[in-house]
């Protein structure tokens, strides 16, 4: 899959969808996912989806791209179904899907009632709309969650209140989850990136340099880590946030 990443086999033979897959922080994990020997689907509602799935494939993996809205649990299975129908039962979710209008700075005092809905209420239907989807799926086989929830979710940010408040709520909901659905054989757990690899300029609170002296690559250090927690290595942490920054957040 190029210099980006080096491939690995820890997802081998598994089929991993990632949602929000066709632009940003969501294509380069679905790239990713791909260096790591998973078949992808790239799912969400930019159009672009099957162009990331011709990347992969141009690049010796097997995608499919589906374009949906994901905005209701009928929508979202739907566009599993069709992912699963092209590649073969389900193994991981990676819900990476954020609308680039949460992530517009304004003041918590100009919050009225429809901007707060459309971006955090809306942002918390989808993510419960993907996990019910995924375990419709998952509950008779067992299979791993994995939701992008950037750091901005543990220290606050002052701008984008709604959202931060929407990261939280979707932390908790993946708790739950992990607590649910254990039995069925299913973990749940939460990847931090900087906000700032969600949308380039997004408010970012980090108070000093990172301490590995660099951001993030989206496709080469947080990949890896979704990769290991969606493979056997990650096959007994469940209900967990794993910070993937170089060391800017530090907070358990």
């Amino acid at each position: 899959m190029g210099d980006e990443a080096a491939r690995s086999g820890l997802l081998h033979g598994r089929v991993a969808v990632v949602t929000g897959g066709g632009d940003g922080l969501g294509r380069d994990l679905a790239l990713g996912l791909a260096d790591h020997g998973a078949r992808v689907g790239v799912i969400g509602p930019s159009g672009a989806e099957a162009s990331v799935a011709d990347a992969v494939r141009r690049g010796g993996g097997t995608a499919v791209g589906v374009t949906s809205q994901l905005g209701s649990r009928a929508e979202a299975e739907q566009a599993l179904a069709e992912a699963t129908g092209a590649l073969g039962p389900l193994d991981v979710v990676v819900h990476a899907l954020v609308d680039p209008a949460a992530l517009v700075a304004a003041p918590l005092t100009e919050t009225d009632e429809t901007s707060w809905d459309a971006r955090c209420e809306a942002a918390l239907r989808t993510a419960l709309a993907c996990a019910q989807a995924s375990f419709v799926q998952l509950r008779d086989r067992g299979g791993r969650l994995v939701f992008v929830t950037p750091t901005v979710g543990l220290t606050g940010a002052a701008g984008l209140v709604p959202y931060v408040t929407a990261v939280e709520g979707i932390r908790a909901l993946v708790k739950s989850a992990a607590r649910q659905w254990g039995r069925h054989g299913i973990t749940a757990n939460c990847v931090a990136p900087p906000v700032a690899l969600v949308a380039a300029g997004a408010e970012d609170p980090g108070i000093e340099a990172p301490a590995l002296g660099r951001p993030p690559s989206t496709r080469r250090d947080v990949a890896p880590v979704v990769a290991m927690l969606a493979g056997d290595p990650g096959h007994f942490v469940t209900g967990s946030t794993v910070t993937v920054d170089g060391g800017l957040v530090m907070a358990p």
